[in-house]
């Protein structure tokens, strides 16, 4: 015999071992090399190669041992672990060292191969793989204890954050594991803007008794982002008394919104007390030690080794957004996959941070958010501004909130409206009309405004 090709394929007839682990396991084996009495073999993945080291190896060095006369020591390798002298044997590509994400887009069969890499750091949103810290400590307990069943102590719960820090996340978690725990509880899991069209839906064609049956008749109800609520009074009315109906079956409701009950607008005061029955969890940024452990578990999870220092690094410099954190480390991950690294160099950490630092992600640019900073920048509040204050420095506050809305979000004049307290197009009009006017008028002011406009367009883009 004069290759490890032909040794290889003698040796796997007389392995000991069953047909089907020999199918599953051995017959994707492919031998790189025999020499210094060592057998060298590539393996699939990392789990392969793991579960080959710790059940077949000694089985392997048997077969071969009884093969060619003399006794060998299996090695076993992934890809991404050869040399590029071993990668030319066996007529596989020596990689190109890639720094950057966008070195790739020119490269079609690149790209195809990064967004692969990228996608398989999806994981599922359990408890196991949330991550706790002092920001986020009372949403993820009151969260985990309804996942066990102890419903009706935090009743409802209220979790609000900016968009995200989790809040999702404890959704699903809290669905996973009451599934797990519990299989015969109803539960209903559902956006608001679902809830919405659903009900919509229902009054279009007539299932209403449907629509409320599914909602009423279940032991859990789950609604994310109730903010979108706003301005939808039969959906507010329905929600009001689908709420009542489950708190006097007993049953658990849970909410979530990206601010606190009292600061969502237009929406009826009923609805808003009954968010506020029972316990509010706010989640806030979290801090360096929790983003680091959120770096070091997403890692785990995806088998992708990352030095300590780099994973310092990606901890303190990605503050604003888990979304943020997460998608750095997948993205170095999908780097390094598709050139053959192991680990991580720093200039390609620093380089993918300030990549997923300058792409807008999904962080939407709010009502909420603009009257909040311009109420900052005015000394005023936020809720005299969307109010009906009609002080000269709220009105002003208002007049310029307006304008930068209209600007910003791509609203309509009859949303913008609804989001001021309900004024009517024309106020809207005026409004924007006579901020422009100063604008033509005043060099000073224009600065200022566009100044304004800037700083708060740039927090769309976190």
């Amino acid at each position: 015999m004069n290759s490890f090709d032909e040794i290889w394929k003698t040796a796997c007839e007389i392995v000991d071992c069953s047909a089907t682990a020999k199918g599953v396991w051995l017959n994707n084996l492919r031998p790189v090399c025999l020499a210094d009495n060592k057998a060298v073999f590539l393996c699939e993945n990392e789990f392969a190669k793991k579960t080959i080291e710790e059940n077949f190896a000694e089985v392997i060095a048997d077969a071969i041992e009884r093969t060619i006369g003399f006794p060998v020591k299996p090695a076993f390798k992934v890809e991404n672990e050869l040399s590029n002298e071993q990668r030319v044997k066996m007529n596989l590509p020596v990689p190109r060292i890639y720094e950057k994400i966008d070195e790739l887009e020119d490269d079609e069969e690149m790209t195809e191969k990064l967004r692969r890499a990228e996608n398989a750091g999806i994981y599922k949103y359990t408890f196991d793989t949330f991550i706790t810290g002092e920001s986020n400590r009372l949403a993820y307990s009151a969260c985990k204890s309804i996942a066990q069943g102890k419903t009706g102590t935090y009743n409802p719960l209220y979790i609000y954050s900016e968009p995200g820090l989790g809040k999702t996340h404890l959704l699903k978690a809290v669905v996973d594991e009451l599934k797990a725990n519990f299989p015969s509880m109803r539960i209903v899991f559902v956006s608001s803007e679902n809830f919405v069209g659903e009900y919509v839906s229902s009054v279009k064609n007539g299932r209403t008794t449907e629509f409320r049956d599914k909602y009423r008749n279940t032991d859990i109800l789950l609604v994310d982002d109730v903010q979108f609520l706003a301005g939808k009074k039969e959906s507010q009315s329905e929600l009001f008394f689908t709420f009542n109906e489950l708190q006097d079956k007993g049953k658990q409701t849970i909410f979530t919104s990206d601010r606190p009950p009292k600061e969502i607008l237009d929406i009826e005061v009923r609805l808003r007390t009954r968010f506020e029955w029972g316990l509010l969890a706010d989640i806030g940024l979290p801090e360096f030690e929790t983003r680091l452990a959120i770096v070091k578990r997403k890692a785990e999870l995806i088998g992708f080794v990352i030095p300590n220092h780099i994973m310092e690094v990606l901890a303190d410099k990605l503050k604003d957004n888990i979304r943020q954190i997460e998608g750095a480390v997948i993205k170095l991950h999908a780097l390094c996959s598709i050139t053959g690294l192991a680990s991580p160099s720093m200039t390609q950490a620093q380089n993918v941070i300030r990549e997923v630092m300058s792409e807008k992600v999904d962080v939407p640019l709010t009502v909420e958010k603009i009257t909040g900073e311009i109420a900052a920048i005015y000394g005023v509040s936020r809720e005299e501004i969307r109010g009906t204050n009609r002080a000269a420095n709220v009105s002003t506050a208002r007049q310029i909130a307006i304008y930068v809305v209209h600007r910003l979000t791509g609203l309509s004049y009859v949303e913008i409206g609804k989001e001021f307290s309900g004024r009517d197009h024309s106020t809207v009009v005026y409004a924007i009309s006579k901020v422009k006017k100063k604008i033509n008028e005043d060099a000073a002011f224009r600065a200022t405004i566009e100044d304004i406009v800037r700083n708060i367009g740039n927090l769309g883009s976190l």
